[in-house]
């Protein structure tokens, strides 16, 4: 997202390199939403475990930080996203995974 930033005040504005900037944005965005739903809401979290209502909701919130941030360059979607990821963490694993 910086970097389509920084290319966008560029004068002559450089649109090849712009587009792959916004591609490869999307890409990963498209690659958040695809783990979350594919892996653990069809695969991993299932009725009846521990605090299942709890890691849908924060899975639900990713996925809608994944689309925000796929649809604008405004960082505060990657820092709601980053929180995001550790709360799931702390629910899935039952404690904070250190990076």
């Amino acid at each position: 997202m910086n970097q389509i930033r920084a290319l966008s005040q560029r004068t002559p504005l450089n649109h090849n390199q712009m587009v792959r900037w916004v591609t490869n944005k999307e890409a990963h965005a498209n690659e958040i939403q695809h783990i979350v739903t594919q892996y653990f809401m069809t695969q991993r979290i299932k009725p009846g475990q521990d605090k299942y209502t709890e890691k849908l909701e924060v899975l639900h919130q990713i996925l809608l930080s994944a689309m925000k941030a796929k649809q604008t360059v405004d960082l505060g979607h990657i820092q709601s996203l980053r929180k995001l990821l550790k709360k799931f963490e702390n629910l899935y694993f039952g404690h904070a995974v250190s990076s």
